[in-house]
């Protein structure tokens, strides 16, 4: 799954350069985009649903800083590491340039039971949606 996004002012900081946190938050654009895709219907998912995906666990890469107006592309690739968890790796490129990585991010899910709070299997359409997503970097 590839991910187009252009860099707003509100995604820099004080210096023009766009903000670490501000990354990962358009990285999670791509993975709700992703998910949309595959037809999950969002308001279900992050809402109405008695499982709950929560990022356990983030981590972000800068190569070279981004700038208000660039034009990026962000490379989504999803791991299933058992029952209960997946990763999800980023990739962030230039839009018309894939030679020069300029960033990479991880965010680790847990499926849990969104009343009980306790570890629960990934639904039948998140694998389904893992599957499709997992070579695409």
């Amino acid at each position: 799954m590839i991910y187009y996004r252009t860099i707003h002012f509100s995604d820099t900081d004080a210096a023009g350069v766009v903000y670490f946190a501000a990354l990962l938050s358009i990285c999670h654009e791509a993975y709700e985009n992703a998910l949309q895709v595959k037809g999950i219907d969002l308001n279900t998912f992050f809402t109405s649903s008695d499982i709950a995906i929560p990022i356990v666990h983030a981590d972000i890469d800068f190569y070279q800083p981004l700038f208000c107006g660039d034009r990026i592309q962000i490379h989504l690739q999803t791991i299933q590491l058992n029952e209960t968890e997946f990763e999800i790796k980023y990739q962030v490129f230039f839009e018309n340039n894939l030679d020069k990585l300029i960033a990479k991010a991880t965010t680790k899910h847990v499926s849990i039971n969104s009343k009980l709070r306790q570890r629960t299997p990934l639904s039948l359409s998140i694998i389904k949606w893992l599957e499709f997503n997992q070579d695409n970097c």
